[in-house]
């Protein structure tokens, strides 16, 4: 089940493509909440486009903090490569901060 902090739009899929989207949410959330405990809200934004047969899907994603929002988008015709890519960049981006944090307040020492 996904939290009150999450919010996704664009999400139109059959059962087992949300069933798997969902894992996928589920699983990277958990990552983030590890790394960051005091996040306001996660938006997910999926744009989907033909091409040919297959789907071209663009996912946006924002990570948002009362300081900080990070945004992150990728492009594939895989949904959930897509996904785990703009969650991915998302974590890079939530280290970098952290460390940025950590050397900011040594210099203060």
């Amino acid at each position: 089940m996904l939290d009150k902090k999450i919010s996704i739009s664009g999400f139109e899929l059959d059962t087992s493509e949300k069933e798997k989207v969902n894992e996928v949410l589920e699983s990277y959330i958990k990552k983030i909440e590890s790394k960051a405990k005091d996040y306001q809200e996660i938006k997910i934004r999926l744009k989907k486009s033909a091409h040919g047969k297959a789907f071209l899907h663009e996912v946006e994603g924002e990570f948002i903090t009362k300081d900080k929002i990070i945004t992150s988008k990728y492009t594939d015709y895989n949904l959930l490569k897509a996904l785990a890519e703009v969650f991915e960049k998302m974590l890079v981006d939530i280290d970098r901060i952290k460390e940025k944090s950590i050397e900011k307040n040594e210099k203060k020492i």
